[in-house]
């Protein structure tokens, strides 16, 4: 496979100029996927610049150490989860920290991974491919009420529980693995009027599935928690998220740590001091891709660029 055919990074110049204001500082890319936003940044440092990248799936581990293997002796990798930022990285080490949330595309055009509705093999959805829990395991292990919450909160989809019972039901009796069409034919019971929509409703039944058992929500609160701590005064966050259930995600994590008072808001008077803020925005608005972007790289499109500094 070549470098460009695993995974196009989006809104690369705008990340490598928020990001990097010190070339010889330490950095980490937590979602390395192919490598393109690490082998940039690595492209901009000094020599004495450093760089974390993480992942906790194996071929991208084993990918993009090919492709950086002319800095390695600057780029670290670890292949865990991203939540395990605070544990592989000090306090108040990293000049700036990068997301790019969601998943890659090679992910996505690899059907043997189980990503993609319309594949042929079985729905997998696993980012990380030694795990035991995979999109199998969901479907068939979930209650109605579980099923029908994942659904709403991560895709905002509507018909929520109609389509967990249509989902059960056509899975119930199944013996062989659930594939890509059997949860077509759910979605065409649930949506029969909307059946020109079925794509655009499938990737989401797909987006919140694949959220769930990978713990996407919980991965993201954990992780940037541990950003803000392991940045320097200065350092810089930087976060590209795809869709709106990321995205809120990352604005109600970040305001947590832009509040100057930590006191309950019906308390008339501050009793806490006041300076607990350590982030502030550096961009007002997300930065959005161009149009020249979108029609170089679809995937582009949805994808909203927020940038944080430490204080």
């Amino acid at each position: 496979m070549k470098i460009a055919e695993y995974h196009s990074p989006v809104l690369f110049d705008e990340c490598m100029q928020a990001l990097i204001l010190d070339p010889k500082g330490t950095y980490a890319d937590c979602t390395l996927g192919g490598g393109g936003h690490s082998e940039g940044i690595l492209t901009h440092l000094a020599p004495e610049g450093r760089l974390h990248s993480f992942d906790r799936d194996p071929e991208a581990i084993a990918y993009a150490t090919k492709r950086l293997e002319g800095f390695k002796d600057q780029v670290t990798f670890h292949p865990v989860p991203f939540a395990e930022l605070g544990h592989e990285v000090g306090p108040a080490s990293l000049d700036g920290v990068l997301y790019d949330l969601g998943i890659s595309s090679h992910q996505v055009d690899d059907d043997a991974r189980g990503f993609t509705f319309q594949g042929s093999n079985p729905v997998d959805l696993r980012m990380d491919s030694r795990s035991d829990f995979s999109a199998q395991e969901w479907l068939r292990t979930n209650s109605l009420d579980d099923m029908a919450r994942a659904f709403k909160e991560n895709a905002d989809l509507d018909r929520a529980y109609k389509l967990s019972a249509n989902i059960q039901s056509v899975i119930s009796d199944l013996k062989t693995p659930i594939l890509p069409v059997h949860l077509r034919a759910a979605t065409e019971k649930t949506y029969p009027d909307r059946i020109r929509d079925l794509n655009s409703i499938l990737a989401r039944i797909f987006q919140a599935i694949r959220m769930e058992v990978n713990g996407e929500m919980e991965q993201i609160r954990v992780s940037m928690r541990s950003a803000v701590e392991a940045l320097k005064k200065g350092g810089r966050l930087v976060v590209i998220s795809y869709h709106s259930v990321e995205d809120r995600t990352v604005k109600l994590v970040c305001s947590e740590f832009e509040r100057t008072c930590l006191c309950p808001p019906q308390s008339p008077v501050c009793m806490c001091g006041g300076h607990h803020q350590k982030l502030k925005k550096v961009l007002r608005k997300p930065g959005l891709p161009t149009a020249e972007e979108i029609a170089r790289n679809p995937r582009a499109r949805s994808a909203k660029l927020r940038v944080y500094e430490r204080v």
